[in-house]
């Protein structure tokens, strides 16, 4: 597939293609192309199965915070006290270490899922055929995002860590910022690899960005500034099962995602065509 700089348009300043992409090797080869300009080796994606999904945390997109501006911390609070009796050794757990639990379960939080691999964060954006619309794969350079919010130099960028042992002070205080109350917290968001609290987070290759105040970051960011390193690769929806198929043969499946006998029932689902 040829690629230049006309394949895309750059609607809110998020880099988009044009055509539609209709199977696995197209988007491979935009990947390496994106890659090339963004001067980035390790970007980030997440996958979504309609295209007006945007880069915003379930928190915010249930309005959640019109109840009470510390309606999350309350959430936080109730599933921490609570969910002691199921986790043995609930006694070592931080409070990144509950907040990241909370998220794996389901409940509303800032965070918003990511993953290091392409091929997975398609996996996500086509894993329901028939109930997609132009499913889409966002990617972005995290290392530029830190370097742009932070005032770093180019090559500087970080990647923060959770685990209070093994970093700096000054990165304790900044990641601290961002569990403090609505007026505290900073405006952008930061990007986190999570503790592996579940072996689906490392199978998943899953990292994350804890947003802050602003609803929609993301389209502030490349909205300001010409070169954002953010692109959104559109997919058309009619291919999205023979996407998926195509996944499939690679090994990416229900069954790799999700370790355990639901994922191993959902491929053998898959491979006799049983809905």
């Amino acid at each position: 597939m040829k690629i230049n700089s006309n394949f895309s348009k750059t609607p809110n300043g998020i880099k988009t293609n044009i055509k539609l992409l209709e199977n696995v090797q197209e988007y491979v080869d935009i990947i390496e192309y994106l890659r090339e300009i963004f001067d980035v080796d390790k970007p980030w994606y997440r996958g979504v199965s309609h295209a007006k999904y945007e880069l915003i945390p379930k928190v915010y997109r249930d309005r959640l915070w019109e109840r009470h501006e510390n309606y999350e911390w309350w959430l936080f609070v109730d599933f921490s006290n609570k969910a002691r009796q199921f986790i043995p050794n609930h006694n070592v757990y931080t409070t990144w270490k509950w907040y990241f639990t909370m998220q794996h379960y389901g409940l509303p939080t800032r965070l918003l899922d990511w993953t290091e691999a392409s091929l997975i964060a398609l996996y996500f954006a086509v894993r329901d055929p028939n109930n997609t619309y132009i499913p889409s794969v966002y990617i972005f350079d995290p290392y530029w995002f830190d370097e742009l919010q932070n005032d770093r130099k180019n090559g500087d960028g970080v990647v923060y860590n959770t685990d209070e042992a093994a970093i700096s002070e000054e990165h304790k205080k900044l990641l601290s910022s961002y569990l403090e109350s609505d007026e505290e917290c900073p405006c952008f968001p930061i990007c986190l690899r999570p503790p592996v609290v579940d072996n689906r987070i490392y199978v998943q290759k899953s990292v994350f960005t804890m947003h802050g105040k602003y609803i929609n970051p993301f389209k502030i960011i490349a909205r300001k500034n010409k070169k954002a390193r953010i692109a959104k690769l559109r997919f058309s929806t009619t291919s999205a099962g023979c996407i998926k198929g195509q996944l499939h043969s690679m090994g990416i499946t229900e069954g790799m995602l999700f370790p355990g006998l639901e994922g191993l029932s959902e491929d053998i689902k898959w491979e006799f065509g049983i809905e």
